[in-house]
């Protein structure tokens, strides 16, 4: 895996990968409007996560007809003020079962998402919720190991 980004001044960092898009970061004179690498991190968490869950799903051959992540953090006060608690919070609509989904999120979170399982390895106490077809199944749950 590589990558690669520039700096433009008051446009920030701009990645620059061969082959990927182009994704603009917040940089030392950027706007605020910008994602900012932390931001980032939660954002690699949930995605990562979120691929991991549609695949599992599917394989259950499960349809997903409707899906959205909100996910919230705290950082530490102090500096490095690193991220100490993030919950993933799965909005979704499909024909599935709650305990399809929850086994497909803790599958994800125990076990194939790099991701999120480096930032718990650097000390993140991660959660998740889930609210399925408009109900509230799961709130700020801990992964838990699943069996084969």
């Amino acid at each position: 895996m590589k990558i690669s980004f520039r700096y433009e001044k008051n446009k920030g960092f701009i990645t620059d990968t061969e082959g990927k898009e182009p994704l603009l970061i917040k940089g030392p004179d950027s706007p605020d409007t910008l994602t900012a690498p932390t931001e980032l991190l939660l954002y690699g968490m949930s995605a990562c996560s979120s691929l991991d869950v549609f695949s599992i799903l599917e394989k259950m051959r499960r349809t997903v007809s409707k899906f959205r992540i909100e996910m919230d953090a705290e950082r530490e006060e102090n500096h490095p003020k690193v991220v100490k608690t993030a919950n993933i919070h799965y909005i979704m609509d499909g024909d599935m079962t709650p305990d399809q989904v929850l086994r497909a999120i803790n599958l994800s979170l125990e076990r194939y998402c790099n991701v999120s399982i480096l930032a718990r390895r650097g000390g993140v106490h991660l959660t998740y919720s889930l609210t399925l077809n408009g109900e509230k199944i799961a709130d700020r749950k801990e992964p838990e190991e699943v069996g084969n």
